[in-house]
């Protein structure tokens, strides 16, 4: 086969090499001069071959060899360049994934926003179309009477608003769907100590810390019976400062948790508290056991913690 020949055999499988192929093809159209001046010296060589003695031959090999090293030199760069845009390409790629990651957890974020409102919205609705409670009321003592009697003794929600559990009395002081007490949370219309477990999500920062010290937590503590569980949820102030100065947490979203959604009476804030705060809030009033089983944990556009305690005997 004369060298010619090889040349084009050789084009012919290197075109069909993947990935490799097309970068190839690319390269030989960009530097069609250099593949001409090579397939004439081919051409020669082949002449010189068919024409020349030993000695010629391979004087006119080494010259084509030659010619051919740089053929493959510029090779090797051109794959070096596709290389470096295959890696720019793959970066940016990539600085284009986090943006839409961004965008995506910013619109869920937002929505999770609109949500909360157009249910503090719909709660005000339904306050305002029903003839509020003079005083603390028990709509359905039945109910009331078979929690009581559980194996696991009666659990409370304090401060259920529109997300009542129905595996507990739920209390609030609107009377909105799945409320079964309605009362503020510092009066309670139970007998002492009949409570084994209560909870308040997002509740204690309601009050102020007077108040709370001297109404709430002495009135949550007479109805829970000695070593029941009190669960306290609120928004972690340590946590948010932290994601506020670390850019995790707009000055928005921090007023709006810190101060309430104050679109109803009963929507403002008064105070805040760290984990520490809290506990040692509950162990100033008597409450044992006191720990956080939660801080910084992410809640809609808040970081919450989640402290609990018991009743000492």
């Amino acid at each position: 086969m004369s060298l010619t020949r090889l040349l084009y055999a050789l084009y012919g499988r290197l075109v069909r090499v993947p990935v490799l192929g097309p970068i190839f093809k690319r390269w030989v159209d960009r530097n069609r001069h250099w593949v001409y001046r090579l397939r004439d010296a081919l051409l020669r060589m082949d002449g010189r071959i068919r024409s020349s003695n030993t000695k010629g031959r391979l004087d006119a090999i080494q010259d084509q060899l030659d010619t051919l090293a740089v053929m493959v030199s510029g090779l090797k760069a051109a794959v070096a360049q596709t290389q470096a845009w295959e890696h720019n390409t793959t970066a940016l790629l990539d600085q284009h994934r986090h943006a839409l990651n961004l965008k995506v957890d910013a619109a869920v974020e937002a929505l999770t926003s609109r949500v909360e409102r157009a249910e503090r919205q719909l709660a005000q609705t339904i306050l305002t179309t029903r003839q509020p409670g003079l005083s603390p009321q028990v709509l359905d003592p039945a109910k009331l009477a078979q929690h009581m009697a559980r194996p696991q003794g009666l659990w409370l929600e304090v401060g259920c608003g529109a997300k009542p559990d129905p595996d507990r009395i739920n209390v609030d002081m609107r009377p909105l769907p799945g409320v079964d007490i309605v009362a503020p949370a510092h009066v309670l219309p139970l007998p002492d100590a009949c409570v084994q477990r209560l909870r308040a999500a997002h509740l204690v920062e309601h009050f102020t810390l007077h108040d709370l010290r001297t109404r709430v937590l002495p009135e949550w503590r007479r109805v829970l019976a000695p070593g029941a569980t009190l669960e306290l949820i609120t928004p972690d102030l340590q946590a948010m400062l932290q994601a506020h100065l670390a850019g995790a947490m707009t000055e928005a979203d921090l007023v709006h948790v810190l101060y309430g959604g104050q679109d109803y009476e009963g929507d403002f804030h008064y105070h805040a508290y760290s984990p520490e705060s809290l506990m040692a809030e509950l162990a100033a009033s008597g409450f044992s056991a006191v720990e956080c089983v939660a801080r910084g944990r992410r809640n809609g556009l808040c970081f919450e913690c989640e402290v609990h305690a018991r009743r000492a005997p």
